[in-house]
């Protein structure tokens, strides 16, 4: 593994010493760009490096995973693909100047793109949680509902159910996911009118259209400008994956370019609908995120004297803040009944956040892996373009608010919460990519006297990270979802009524605790290891007639091939003791094996 990454290097490094690299008056510029580049490739071997510490427990085994499968990959892809950018390169004289009628396609297209990608490339199937758990809600919300009730037997089994990111609430009478409500909001006011897994092409495609008027409105005599940052952020695949998802990550993206929109039309008005951005953005999903984004641009009102303005955000802010904190007490009226039992961590944000709160060496290697991560998940350029831009922060304050608005969530998440689990690059940095592009653009704009030499580079490495890059990441995202998808397909098919799933039979397998809020679903899933009493529970649901199935070591295979495991044969572990209660009660059990 090493030998590969230390001979790429090498070769990064002979290239450069060759004569084949651009050989216009700007050479030495030429250079100077390329070496920032490969210094940008080593920082990301060093980041394998320390990812590679990962501490070795069962919790955090999916991140060291995924580095293996899919990071160390797409590291030697940049390491192959990014020096080559710059040999034998011809100057382009002509500006790239795409027109708004032009954009308006792309945008069209995009959402075409990301919506057969949902369907065909993720075989139209939610794999997180965090995705369940917005297709879970606006299914609630659809109806005019906040919660769904339960019915009275299954408040006392809810847990085998599947509550996991739902409040925390034993035996409630009532239930809705812990997150808070806008991004599932969107979706079900999207299927209100097609299907809801519309809503991320569209916010993606949003995104894009944003970050070009963003860019217009920064650079009003430049043309070029907006049609970089459009390519930059295309040649993204995290931005075009994760617009696929039901993810609240478009949402954030889409919402915080927005908001940063109107900040910078600096009106009254502007102001006014600012604010209104940002209680929708505050409450997509978790409340951290969005302040997070938008708490350096509020110091640029402070640092212009501004006061009014500064005002009028703070305290907008302030009310906002207030709101959202207290959403998760008033939802818990909802869902607890006399007999529920509160957890321990508390329905506030505050108890929870200080649950997860730690500092250990997980903190910094799984952070390392989350930043490899974002990296290899960009477009080819992003990166030394961004590293340019990084100059402007001592010389522009805007640039400085947007730099530091980007490193913001690196710090803070590195401390609450380094494990992000599942994901395309790294999904807290996904409400501020557009940090990103508007960095690189900064740096674009440093290099201006070099940009007929850098153009021909640019379209050489959009055309690499669209055709080569992109299409590597789309594969991996389907492999991914595959097998959690075709398992998830035949429960439905079983024709059971109930289907028992155990966490320990496949990796990830208690994701597949999968029910709508009515229950309406055949057969109703059920975690076998949050069932608390199997005998009365049997009783209750048995009777003639009734088909309770479970997978075998067959059919949780494909997940263990996934992740290059050999299968531990869990399935099949106890299976005389898990149906003995169920045929004793009158339920027949079948065993479902592909």
């Amino acid at each position: 593994m090493m030998h590969h990454i230390r001979g790429r290097i090498n070769n990064s490094i002979k290239i450069i010493n060759e004569k084949r690299l651009i050989k216009a008056q700007g050479q030495a510029a030429s250079q100077s760009l390329l070496r920032i580049t490969v210094q940008c490739l080593i920082a990301m071997v060093v980041l394998f490096l320390i990812a590679l510490f990962i501490p070795q427990v069962r919790l955090l085994w999916v991140t060291t995973k995924l580095l293996v499968q899919q990071d160390l990959w797409l590291l030697e892809a940049f390491l192959v693909l990014s020096v080559p950018l710059f040999v034998s390169v011809r100057p382009m004289s002509r500006e790239w100047r795409l027109r708004d009628r032009h954009m308006l396609l792309v945008a069209l297209a995009l959402v075409i793109l990301c919506y057969l990608g949902h369907r065909l490339l993720l075989m139209g199937y939610d794999l997180s949680r965090d995705e369940q758990m917005a297709s879970f809600d606006a299914a609630i919300f659809s109806h005019g509902r906040l919660a769904w009730p339960l019915p009275p037997e299954w408040q006392k089994d809810a847990a085998a159910l599947n509550l996991e990111f739902m409040l925390p609430v034993g035996q409630p009478i009532a239930w809705v996911s812990a997150y808070l409500p806008f991004n599932a909001a969107l979706r079900a006011a999207v299927g209100m009118i097609a299907d809801p897994a519309l809503t991320g092409p569209l916010l993606t495609a949003g995104s894009l259209l944003l970050i070009w008027s963003i860019a217009k409105r920064l650079w009003p005599e430049d043309r070029e400008a907006p049609t970089i940052a459009a390519l930059l952020l295309l040649g993204s695949g995290q931005f075009v994956i994760t617009g696929m998802t039901a993810y609240a990550m478009p949402a954030h993206l889409f919402f915080n370019l927005l908001w940063l929109r109107l900040f910078l039309a600096d009106r009254r008005l502007c102001d006014g609908l600012a604010l209104l951005v940002g209680f929708v953005a505050t409450g997509l999903h978790q409340p951290l995120f969005h302040p997070l984004f938008v708490a350096p641009f509020l110091l640029l009102p402070l640092f212009e004297r501004r006061w009014p303005r500064f005002a009028v955000f703070s305290l907008g802010y302030g009310a906002i803040g207030i709101f959202w904190l207290s959403w998760p007490i008033f939802i818990h009226s909802l869902v607890a009944g006399p007999a529920s039992i509160t957890a321990a961590a508390g329905t506030d944000y505050l108890s929870r956040l200080l649950q997860v709160f730690s500092l250990t060496i997980a903190n910094p290697t799984l952070t390392a892996a989350n930043m490899l991560r974002f990296c290899t998940w960009q477009h080819l350029f992003l990166l030394p373009l961004m590293a340019v831009g990084f100059r402007a922060v001592r010389e522009d304050r805007f640039a400085a608010a947007v730099a530091a608005s980007f490193l913001l969530p690196i710090f803070v998440m590195a401390i609450i919460l380094p494990y992000q689990g599942i994901g395309f690059g790294y999904r807290y940095l996904h409400g501020v990519l557009g940090n990103g592009v508007l960095l690189a653009l900064f740096g674009w704009k440093k290099l201006t006297a070099r940009h007929e030499e850098l153009r021909p580079v640019v379209l050489r490495a959009t055309a690499a990270s669209l055709l080569i890059l992109l299409p590597i990441q789309a594969w991996m995202a389907h492999a991914r979802y595959a097998p959690f998808a075709h398992a998830s397909a035949r429960i439905s098919q079983s024709g059971a009524d109930y289907f028992l799933i155990k966490a320990t039979a496949g990796p990830l397998t208690h994701d597949l605790v999968l029910n709508q809020p009515n229950l309406s679903n055949r057969p109703i899933r059920l975690a076998l290891e949050n069932i608390e009493d199997t005998q009365l529970l049997a009783r209750r649901i048995c009777r003639r007639g009734i088909t309770i199935a479970l997978g075998t070591d067959a059919f949780y295979a494909p997940t263990w091939a996934y992740f290059g495991n050999k299968p531990e044969l869990l399935a099949s572990t106890d299976l005389y003791t898990i149906r003995a209660p169920f045929e004793k009660a009158g339920c027949q059990v079948q065993l479902i094996s592909q």
